[in-house]
């Protein structure tokens, strides 16, 4: 038994491409964490990965599942130390917790008023795979489309908002025009009633991303942002659309991808879809997107894979912050996409 034949072993359960380097992550945070859903994001793999790992090391002997936690047992440290794995070590800045941008002086009052505008949101629901951001997330995304020059008196255009970037952007009063793709009414209807009483320029629409954008949002915009599911068609859906929104060379989008439900496989996967629409990666920030726990915790399939039934307690679920541009227009189809499932595949697990 060595880490290849546990990859071996989890891919043939899950049918996720697995091999030794993504099971040395896994053993790596369990050295210094016992808590599952602190497993899942310090070794950045995809959840169903990490559970069937896990269960398949509790049959080998190697670890032991309590309502505390998950414990090494001694054959599970004999064989971590044979593999020569050492704990995970992480050296965050701790002042912008990584995501290179920090909430200054001048976003500071207005990232105050957002604080108070948010606490009337809606909560997140499962029936389109929501989950929004922390608070500082979403001003953390303004500043860095301001520190890349994609926010003063840029035409922007927002995919789906649970996260409240269009109020966000809006507060600013930097932006030229800000729309935002909303299906969910009750955010559509939030979105609309904090614009028309703080007076924000706001344009919120009803619109699913499944089916054609409307014409007049084809080739309008300078800067999109979008937080799709976690699956290629929804890739499609939520930044396919993003880019065709765009006006042509030099327009940039903003969208976040994690490792809990993607496997670098389906990263290589987005990432060539990229190229082949004639966009290039110019920012990858890791954990730069800190996700509130949301209420339907014990609903979704990652409790049902979790060998050990505790909620989560730490923010756990996280995403890099990836931003692209456009260096040559290239025509795209704006098809309609509503026969296609954009929430499951088999790295999946928030559904």
């Amino acid at each position: 038994m060595d880490k290849d034949v546990l990859a071996r072993d989890v891919a043939n359960v899950t049918k996720i491409p697995w091999n030794g380097r993504n099971v040395e992550r896994v053993l790596s945070s369990l050295l210094i964490t016992g808590d599952f859903w602190n497993v899942v994001s310090l070794s950045c793999e995809p959840l169903p990965a990490v559970a069937a790992l896990l269960k398949l090391m509790a049959e080998e002997g190697m670890v032991a599942f309590s309502e505390y936690g998950i414990k090494l047992t001694q054959k599970g440290r004999d064989f971590i130390e044979k593999e020569e794995i050492s704990p995970w070590h992480l050296h965050t800045c701790p002042r912008c917790e990584g995501r290179t941008v920090v909430i200054d002086d001048e976003l500071k009052d207005v990232f105050d008023r957002f604080l108070k505008i948010q606490i009337d949101r809606p909560e997140a629901i499962r029936d389109y795979d929501q989950g929004y951001v922390t608070p500082e997330t979403t001003f953390a995304r303004v500043a860095l489309a301001d520190s890349r020059c994609d926010l003063r008196g840029k035409n922007i255009i927002v995919l789906g908002d649970d996260d409240l970037v269009g109020i966000a952007l809006g507060l600013t009063g930097l932006a030229r025009r800000v729309v935002v793709l909303e299906l969910d009414e009750r955010l559509i209807n939030f979105e609309r009633e904090i614009s028309s009483k703080y007076g924000l320029s706001i344009d919120v629409m009803a619109h699913d991303l499944r089916k054609p954008l409307p014409q007049e949002m084809l080739g309008n915009f300078d800067v999109f942002f979008c937080d799709p599911p976690e699956t290629v068609e929804a890739f499609d859906a939520f930044v396919g659309r993003g880019i065709i929104a765009l006006k042509g060379e030099g327009g940039s989008g903003y969208f976040g991808i994690t490792h809990a439900e993607s496997s670098f496989h389906k990263w290589r996967a987005l990432e060539m879809k990229l190229l082949q629409r004639g966009l290039v990666i110019t920012d990858i920030i890791h954990d730069f997107n800190v996700y509130m726990n949301w209420e339907y915790v014990q609903e979704m399939l990652a409790w049902d894979l979790a060998p050990v039934k505790q909620a989560p307690i730490q923010n756990w679920y996280k995403s890099a912050m990836v931003r692209v541009e456009m260096v040559e227009r290239l025509e795209m189809p704006n098809e309609d996409l509503t026969d296609r499932d954009i929430y499951n595949d088999a790295e999946s697990s928030t559904i």
